[in-house]
């Protein structure tokens, strides 16, 4: 044992020693590490794969990395790693749910009266409902709702963060749902809006709860162990996700193409929002632009320069207006990308800009990791004289 204190020197204790795996070995031995200091204890169990568990003469449980070890005791770990018992696996079909936070059941149906989504309010739209109810012992107590829409091979494709906004069939707004009065059925919608169905969702989960105290489902019922989602941890807390602080790689560019067209200056003759409201033949500029390649669905960033006959900078809008189509109900605003589609994106020339002219427009593209950028211009003027924040960053 004289080797004791410095071999010790290079444990890490820890206090989670108890959700480690069985025993393997109660056996008193030797162990030796990769600069030749030795001491006696038995092997207890894994931490994980790469960290084994030994229990001290003196009774204490502590952690070792097996690639401390020397040669002959990583191959006698890895062994013994081999033959560990499988222990309780995770029934990943029946996660922990909350006492507290009840779902009471997913459904598919039109949801009553109007919601909001990213197109403007819409009537009776496709959505998934969740029957929810409080039943703790507050009289009234905070909660989130949450939804998380996967495809058929189980990547997320969208989390909506909380229920939109609604209103009745009379136009009064529904509550927001974010407290709950004890023992009161509530219904929470999220909507199936174009970009859902366009990218082929086929799982929706729905977590309701508040701190680390949470129940979830699925619809169609079915295994939770590939699914990404925040409350994972609380429903299954055997799982253990990778906590590795090693700085992963930047994501490469996806492989897409970005295209912008059409850049006028019009009269929208039907209605866009215009200094906070939607009213009809109102300026804007308008554009049009897609994606090419391999789309990995989701949210375009589009922008719009307008410049002065001098080249300078005169007014910005960082997103697209909602604007109605042809007065068929349908809303247009940042472009949701699933395929190759051309999307109308509409700026209103309002506020501060109302009431100018601009010779210059420059619309700007984001998606995937790229950007592009495309100019209307009256005067001649070229993109590369022009100076707008996202020009050090269009894709060669």
């Amino acid at each position: 044992m004289k080797y004791l204190s410095l071999f010790l020197s290079i444990f890490l204790l820890t206090p989670d020693l108890t959700a480690q795996q069985a025993p393997v070995s109660g056996e008193m031995r030797s162990w030796t590490d990769a600069t030749g200091r030795s001491i006696k204890a038995s092997l207890q169990g894994f931490k994980d794969k790469d960290n084994l568990i030994l229990k001290l003469e003196d009774g204490r449980l502590v952690p070792y990395p097996v690639e401390k070890l020397g040669p002959a005791d990583q191959a006698f770990a890895v062994e013994a790693y081999s033959k560990q018992p499988a222990g309780d696996a995770i029934d990943w079909k029946t996660p922990k749910q909350s006492q507290n936070y009840v779902i009471r059941g997913l459904t598919r149906q039109n949801a009553p009266g109007f919601i909001s989504t990213q197109s403007g309010w819409e009537y009776r739209i496709k959505s998934i409902e969740a029957r929810l109810q409080y039943k703790g012992e507050k009289e009234i107590a905070s909660g989130n709702v949450v939804a998380y829409f996967y495809d058929r091979d189980g990547k997320l494709i969208e989390k909506v963060a909380k229920p939109p906004r609604r209103q009745n069939e009379d136009r009064v707004y529904v509550n927001a749902l974010d407290s709950f009065e004890k023992g009161e059925l509530v219904e929470a919608y999220f909507p199936l809006t174009p970009f859902l169905e366009e990218t082929g969702w086929a799982t929706v989960l729905i977590a309701f709860g508040d701190a680390g105290d949470y129940s979830v489902d699925t619809m169609p019922a079915g295994s939770y162990e590939n699914l990404a989602f925040d409350e994972k941890k609380a429903v299954f807390p055997a799982w253990e996700a990778d906590q590795s602080t090693s700085p992963a790689a930047p994501a490469a560019p996806a492989k897409v193409n970005l295209e912008v067209r059409r850049i006028r200056e019009e009269i929208f003759k039907d209605s866009l929002i215009f200094n906070g409201d939607y009213q009809s033949r109102k300026p804007c500029v308008g554009a049009e632009v897609r994606v090419t390649g391999e789309i990995a669905p989701g949210d375009g960033s589009v922008k719009l320069y307008a410049f002065d006959k001098t080249g300078k900078l005169a007014g910005s809008r960082m997103n697209p207006s909602s604007a109605e189509i042809d007065g068929t109900g349908t809303y247009v605003g940042r472009p949701r990308i699933a395929n190759d589609d051309w999307h109308p994106v509409y700026f209103a020339l309002d506020g501060t800009m109302e009431g100018n002219t601009y010779p210059t427009y420059v619309v700007v593209f984001a998606f995937g990791g790229k950007t592009t950028a495309a100019i209307q211009s009256s005067n001649n003027s070229v993109l590369e004289a022009l100076d707008f924040p996202e020009k050090g960053q269009l894709s060669k």
